[in-house]
């Protein structure tokens, strides 16, 4: 009897140290001591803004080259595009997102149908813990509009790299066809087709992506 491939590994055992620390931080607005009606959370995330600091004095090739190896390490782990473009954002500019790396373990291709390519939804999480509003921020507008500025660069540059967003025709771009990543002996064939070897390309060049983007904004 044929014996059926495992599914990919995911870490999923990693520590959940903080909740949200994007939700953490918050911001006076006026002179003088306001009560706790008047704070509006920045969304900040506590220590970013000395590693993004850190990140802008150093060459920007060697930043790309720092993150290319964050993303094979974790590729290779964990063989998810998800959270391996995740995570080398979030470690690398301090985002401390590790719940989020969590939520992340169904998302390749959103849970492996196809459709957006875990190399697009791992960056744009990491984005948003960057420029995205908090708990306090829910009726923020302004907020969510602005948080899509970052958003929508990111997507434009990778369909311009790939021709879409969805893991079905980056597959195509990548390996000539797609695959039917639920069906066992489709996987079987993208694993044996060099999967982890071709999307830690693409993931590579998502993460890059985002990365020029955060490195180039002025005001977070």
């Amino acid at each position: 009897m044929k014996r059926k491939p495992e599914r990919r590994v995911f870490i999923g055992r990693l520590s959940a140290f903080a909740l949200a620390g994007a939700f953490l931080s918050s911001c006076m607005t006026g002179e003088k001591e306001k009560t706790k009606d008047t704070k509006v959370s920045t969304g900040k995330v506590p220590g970013f803004e000395e590693e993004l600091a850190r990140n802008r004095k150093m060459p920007e090739d060697l930043v790309m080259k720092m993150l290319d190896q964050k993303v094979d390490q974790y590729m290779q782990r964990s063989h998810h595009c998800a959270q391996s473009s995740f995570m080398a954002l979030n470690k690398h500019f301090g985002l401390e997102g590790d719940r989020v790396f969590k939520a992340l373990t169904p998302l390749p291709g959103i849970a492996e149908r196809g459709e957006t390519c875990g190399a697009v939804t791992g960056p744009l999480m990491a984005l948003g813990l960057i420029y995205g509003r908090d708990v306090h921020q829910m009726d923020n507008w302004d907020a969510y509009q602005s948080s899509l500025i970052p958003a929508g660069r990111f997507c434009e540059r990778f369909d311009k790299e790939y021709g879409a967003t969805t893991c079905h025709e980056v597959q195509e771009v990548k390996f000539g066809k797609c695959f039917r990543l639920t069906d066992p002996d489709e996987l079987q064939e993208f694993q044996n087709a060099g999967a982890t070897e071709h999307c830690s390309a693409v993931v590579r060049t998502a993460v890059r992506m985002a990365a020029e983007i955060i490195l180039g904004e002025e005001a977070i």
